[in-house]
């Protein structure tokens, strides 16, 4: 699989390390927090941690929606949160979000009165694609991926 990798040349063409985790305001997936109106308000939609090199190279300004794409074909829609809290091939997204799809809005199919009030991607669409072989854990908290302006 690696030698693969190295011959389809991915890691130039995916060129940043994504990584997940969560936030302060939402607890475990975010359905119950984001479905409150106190916590939804503090933290109103999902982002990507972009550096500043890499969103200049980009030309991604601060709070442009921005596609991240990974190897599996994925592409997530979320805001870019231009930072030098992450550094230059690394980016952060965190993984309380759900209700949008590859950069839908899945309302729709919410039945009456149950959808969470802050819907956004879940950064898990783009980094289920690996697991340890040792442990047999399925890797959801790291990808390569690149971000472009939507």
């Amino acid at each position: 699989m690696q030698q693969k990798a190295l011959q389809d040349k991915v890691a130039e063409k995916f060129p940043i390390v994504l990584t997940s985790g969560r936030l302060v305001e939402y607890e475990g997936g975010g359905d119950e927090t984001r479905s409150n109106p106190w916590l939804a308000e503090l933290q109103q939609e999902n982002f990507v941690e972009i550096n500043t090199q890499d969103a200049q190279k980009r030309g991604i300004k601060y709070w442009d929606y921005v596609w991240v794409k990974t190897p599996t074909g994925a592409e997530i829609k979320v805001r870019a949160l231009v930072t030098d809290r992450v550094g230059p091939g690394t980016s952060f997204i965190p993984f309380h979000f759900a209700g949008w799809w590859q950069g839908r809005d899945l309302l729709d199919r919410y039945p009456e009165g149950s959808a969470p009030i802050v819907r956004g991607e879940a950064v898990n669409t783009a980094t289920t694609y690996g697991y340890d072989s040792v442990t047999m854990m399925q890797e959801t908290k790291t990808t390569l991926c690149n971000i472009e302006r939507a």
